[in-house]
């Protein structure tokens, strides 16, 4: 047994701080939370590891991830004709995502078989890195957003196609289901009909679905249809977003990546055409719709949970930090911002009883930093330890 003693334990619960306060671990659990002289008495037997100055976190969760995702990268035609080598830069982005203090991915739209690879890497003890929930690859429509130039998508059409698609998608071992639905243009890639025929096989066979829904009608739709999660969905506005806390669903805003890529689309076309220019002011206008609604509907109630989609290879795969500063940004308190990255992405992997939260009988997995984030919210970039199921994954010292 081990028992870590910092100044701190933030719980993850949005409002919960501990000082003085220590965490016990037994194996892959949380043993026992209290002070130090307090779990000393419990477990007599117990190591004793002091990080003075230092707050110890649940592993924070990333709900949006495209680890395999080979968008502008040039050695993109390199990678699609040897999987091997994009094995490799998977490896490097789990790697990077624990050195941040992820203890959780979800990716929603990867190569054919990646994720199934990594959990049978983790099972096999050939790698190690953050717990992985897997979409596998997403469905999109015939010549909608993401059938271009990528091997992470399964382009299908018609109600049944996708019934088919769905248990295809499980069948490689999805744990959600994924749909493209919307590029630039204000209108659902799908229609309404295929979108239920989606949620309804989903949700018969078990599992839960997400959507990429950026427009306007998208996003009324994936709220119609029921997908667990709605991912950007900067257009959902107050009438959709009540509808979408009645019916429990969750928002995966990403929106750092949405402000970033208005700079980033301008650097990489100096020169842009009419399509470039009306694709930067869809961008801009998403960035507007975020700062229209985001504030207001977290105070209504919906459930957000953190996620970054990175795309472009210039940028760190899971800059969780960063988004986690953006919602503070927006409004949310240190506290809040924080809960969106540990508790509540646990709420919408159903898993809310087992990870994100500092509690007794959890997996211990949890972040240790130096600072205090409840008040500075720059400490999460000072990783000093991060563990996985009480396992000691990533060291600042080594």
């Amino acid at each position: 047994m081990r028992i870590i003693k910092a100044d701190r334990v933030i719980t993850g619960d949005g409002k919960t701080v501990l000082e003085n306060s220590s965490v016990a671990l037994d194996g892959a659990q949380i043993a026992g939370i209290g002070t130090l002289e307090e779990l000393r008495q419990k477990f007599p037997q117990a190591d004793i590891h002091t990080m003075e100055g230092h707050s110890l976190l649940p592993g924070l969760i990333d709900m949006h991830v495209h680890i395999s995702g080979l968008y502008r990268r040039p050695e993109k035609q390199e990678m699609q004709e040897n999987p091997a080598y994009l094995m490799l830069m998977v490896y490097k982005h789990l790697q990077d995502a624990l050195s941040v203090g992820i203890t959780t991915l979800r990716g929603v739209g990867e190569a054919k078989h990646i994720g199934a690879a990594i959990r049978g890497g983790y099972r096999k003890g050939y790698i190690k890195g953050p717990r992985y929930i897997t979409c596998e690859r997403s469905l999109t429509r015939t010549g909608g957003h993401g059938s271009t130039g990528e091997v992470a998508k399964i382009e299908v059409d018609g109600p049944w196609n996708l019934r088919h698609a769905v248990r295809s998608n499980i069948k490689e071992g999805a744990d959600w289901i994924k749909v493209m639905d919307s590029h630039r243009g204000h209108f659902s890639e799908f229609t309404l009909e295929e979108l239920c025929a989606v949620t309804d096989e989903a949700h018969r066979l078990g599992h839960k679905c997400c959507i990429h829904a950026g427009t306007e009608q998208s996003v009324a739709w994936a709220v119609e249809a029921g997908f667990d999660s709605i991912e950007h969905g900067a257009y959902l506005e107050e009438d959709l977003a009540q509808k979408a806390i009645e019916k429990g669903l969750a928002w995966v805003p990403t929106i750092y990546v949405y402000e970033n890529s208005v700079d980033y689309m301008k650097k990489v076309t100096p020169n842009p055409t009419k399509a470039d220019l009306a694709g930067i002011k869809f961008l801009e206008d998403t960035v507007k719709g975020y700062h229209r609604n985001f504030l207001r509907n977290y105070k209504k109630g919906i459930l957000v949970a953190a996620g970054t989609d990175i795309c472009f290879p210039e940028m760190f795969i899971t800059p969780l930090q960063e988004e986690i500063k953006t919602m503070i940004r927006y409004g949310l308190t240190n506290l809040e911002a924080i809960q969106c990255a540990t508790q509540n992405g646990a709420k919408v992997l159903g898993m809310a009883d087992e990870i994100g939260t500092v509690a007794e009988g959890y997996c211990a997995d949890l972040l240790l930093v130096a600072g205090n984030p409840a008040e500075d919210i720059d400490a999460l970039d000072r990783v000093q330890e991060v563990y996985r199921n009480g396992e000691l994954v990533y060291s600042a010292n080594n």
